[in-house]
């Protein structure tokens, strides 16, 4: 077996693992091929330059990185593989903008929202937009009082901030929806900047969409030129990722497998068996 992880981050965007502790993981872990594949950046790449990488991680690293774009109103993502990520630094603070512009933005709206419906909480709230994900910040004051739970459209979107972003703050369909798609490029600018870069089209993790996973895997695959597809995910079941390698292996793409790693953000496992 080959021990893999293609999908981490760091704390060059949303992760809680330095570069440093994520290479020191990933070799504690086994892996024999990692990428570093943050949001928005590839600025963990300029300090692998600077760095004797095998004093911290043994195996190979694929250069990735993670990119916003959106379907429909609503947020997803796509990773470019194997890129010129001199390229990405120079270009992705033109199109995108910076993460604690785009966490601010989205803590405005979110509180707005959470006003009109009437969400019993602390409006005053501190968020440190540079190193603190807005949504998990307020989703968790207002997990402080159980009767706000009423007011979400299901009981999963109470378990955590994961949940709540993906079922609800990104979910068309729902209350706490927040159209981010005017802050984002197009899917097709997303994929011509990859390629332009060298690199590879991947689509990740394309289950967590909830009720929109279907049609949004139909949209992407019908429209656009992908290279391969993530098939293993920590939340897949083992029917889903069939179901994706069967399609990989019918339309001749490429196949990869990853954690989304975001250290104590978000807890998961960290390698995949191939």
């Amino acid at each position: 077996f080959i021990m893999i992880d293609l999908h981490t981050h760091t704390t060059y965007s949303d992760g809680t693992d330095t570069l440093i502790d994520l290479l020191k993981n990933a070799e504690k872990a086994k892996l024999e091929f990692l990428s570093i594949t943050d949001h928005v950046t590839c600025k963990a790449y300029d300090e692998l330059k600077q760095i004797d990488v095998k004093n911290y991680f043994s195996g190979e690293i694929i250069k990735g990185c993670e990119l916003y774009t959106s379907i429909e109103g609503q947020t997803i993502e796509l990773l470019g593989y194997n890129i010129d990520t001199d390229i990405f630094n120079k270009v992705l603070p033109i199109i995108y903008y910076s993460e604690a512009e785009d966490n601010k933005w989205q803590a405005e709206k979110l509180l707005k929202i959470c006003k009109k419906l009437g969400i019993y909480m602390d409006y005053n709230i501190s968020i440190n937009y540079d190193t603190e994900f807005s949504g998990d910040v307020i989703f968790n004051e207002f997990k402080k009082y159980p009767k706000n739970k009423e007011i979400l459209e299901n009981d999963r979107a109470w378990e955590n901030s994961n949940i709540f972003y993906r079922e609800c703050m990104t979910n068309s369909k729902s209350k706490f929806f927040i159209d981010k798609s005017s802050f984002y490029p197009s899917i097709s600018e997303v994929i011509d900047l990859i390629k332009s870069a060298g690199g590879l089209v991947f689509l990740p993790h394309i289950f967590i969409y909830g009720d929109n996973s279907t049609n949004f895997f139909e949209i992407l695959t019908r429209n656009y030129k992908l290279d391969g597809i993530e098939c293993y995910y920590t939340t897949f079941s083992k029917e889903q990722t069939k179901f994706l390698l069967n399609y990989c292996s019918q339309n001749h793409l490429l196949v990869s497998g990853g954690s989304d790693y975001h250290g104590f953000n978000k807890p998961r496992n960290t390698a995949w068996y191939w």
